[in-house]
């Protein structure tokens, strides 16, 4: 029993210790948001807890109720990791989705500018839509995105001259500049869309976690939907798929 303790507490601080390397990276790299803080978060816990772990069953011994609320919180953390899991599966079923319909039209969901420059995970949304509308070109395409906090230009004005610059006719491409949520971008875009006499259907072109939530309120909004993926880059994921993960459980559970 004690070397189960050990291998388990070596386990968790292995775990907690590279947990919290892959959520510092996006930081090291200039990205935090509430994704990569709250990851920070949740493996120092973890760490401190598995470091400290003798002392705190030595007080959970001498202390009742210290050990049953030491109980709550594990059982809260297990149904965490439990939530956690049921979300990823989402987040893939989300990114294997239907294709475009022909015809369809594209929708790029934007992301954080850095002044009036994309962000890494801006971009590959921009390189993911001019590929799509390069092997469709009769398709039409609608930007997404107004000026959030720290950002010189909206979304919407930089993800146009960015496909631009990638030779899509200026002619294809619609845009939105005043949402801040995925919900107004796609809102926004469906205006854009009626006003223009353009195609109801979409292909959503967003990151590939991020495609479950944006089709289901696409759904919500009475329209279909086919996903064309971004892949993200690797070194801002883990704040991504975080920031995801809270994205997603209020949109369940605070719809």
């Amino acid at each position: 029993m004690i070397i189960l303790k050990r291998i388990v507490r070596i386990f968790f601080l292995i775990l907690s210790a590279c947990g919290l390397i892959c959520f510092l990276i996006p930081f090291y790299c200039g990205v935090l948001n509430i994704g990569n803080g709250t990851g920070i978060l949740l493996c120092t816990v973890v760490f401190l807890t598995s470091f400290f772990f003798g002392k705190i069953g030595a007080a959970c011994r001498k202390s009742r109720p210290f050990r049953v609320s030491c109980r709550i919180v594990l059982v809260v953390f297990l149904i965490g990791v439990c939530w956690a899991v049921f979300l990823t599966g989402l987040m893939v079923y989300g990114s294997v989705g239907m294709k475009p319909r022909a015809g369809a039209t594209v929708v790029v969901l934007g992301s954080k500018v850095n002044g009036k420059q994309p962000s890494a995970d801006l971009r590959v949304r921009i390189e993911t839509a001019a590929s799509y509308l390069k092997a469709n070109p009769k398709a039409k395409c609608v930007v997404s995105g107004g000026k959030g906090a720290g950002e010189l230009a909206t979304e919407a004005s930089v993800m146009r001259a960015e496909l631009i610059v990638r030779g899509i006719e200026p002619s294809r491409i619609f845009a939105e500049d005043a949402s801040r949520t995925t919900r107004e971008n796609l809102q926004n875009s469906l205006a854009v869309i009626d006003k223009n006499g353009l195609s109801r259907d979409l292909a959503i072109v967003t990151d590939d976690y991020h495609q479950y939530r944006a089709g289901r309120i696409a759904e919500s909004l009475g329209v279909s939907h086919g996903a064309v993926n971004a892949a993200t880059p690797w070194y801002i994921l883990s704040a991504c798929y975080m920031r995801e993960l809270l994205a997603l459980t209020k949109f369940l559970l605070l719809p």
